[in-house]
């Protein structure tokens, strides 16, 4: 199995994995047309897609080894397929799907983030601003973040972990 990137919101869950950790994240695929995704966070790795129906909704589930799976954000696709892009790890998952995805991930590294330029607008508040992220997202390893730049997404590199049943 691959090595997968792997992006991370920034929420403030206890949960954040260490390099090292075996985790189970509830994630969905991301292509980078859909997330305007930089080629640094993105792979290729075969998949077996199937649809599958949860009371009486078709959503596609992308089975990528070991029994771990993922949900297909985007597209029509079914069967044996080569998938170009990432997993996001998404805590809220079950807002926008019904079916489950399962399986475990081991966390290889955390060598940086997304980020975007920013920009700061004052408020009528002192020393209170509005940020405004533009332009494309960027890979940057930590320690090179510029002061321009406001973190998206924690990165991850994981792989897929062989399910015990």
């Amino acid at each position: 199995m691959p090595t997968l990137w792997m992006l991370e919101d920034l929420e403030p869950f206890p949960d954040e994995p260490v390099v090292g950790a075996v985790c189970t994240p509830t994630t969905y695929w991301a292509s980078p047309d859909a997330m305007d995704l930089p080629a640094e966070v993105c792979t290729e790795v075969q998949a077996r897609v199937e649809a599958v129906t949860t009371n009486g909704r078709t959503e596609r589930v992308a089975h990528l080894g070991n029994g771990f799976t993922t949900m297909m954000g985007d597209g029509n696709l079914v069967g044996d397929v080569m998938l170009h892009g990432c997993l996001v790890w998404d805590r809220y998952l079950w807002i926008d799907f019904w079916a489950r995805p399962r399986g475990s991930v081991r966390v290889l590294d955390r060598p940086g983030f997304l980020a975007r330029h920013e920009e700061h607008t004052p408020t009528p508040h002192p020393g209170m601003f509005a940020v405004t992220p533009y332009g494309r997202m960027e890979y940057r390893e930590h320690g090179s973040l510029p002061m321009s730049f406001g973190v998206q997404w924690n990165v991850l590199l994981v792989e897929t972990v062989a399910s015990n049943g």
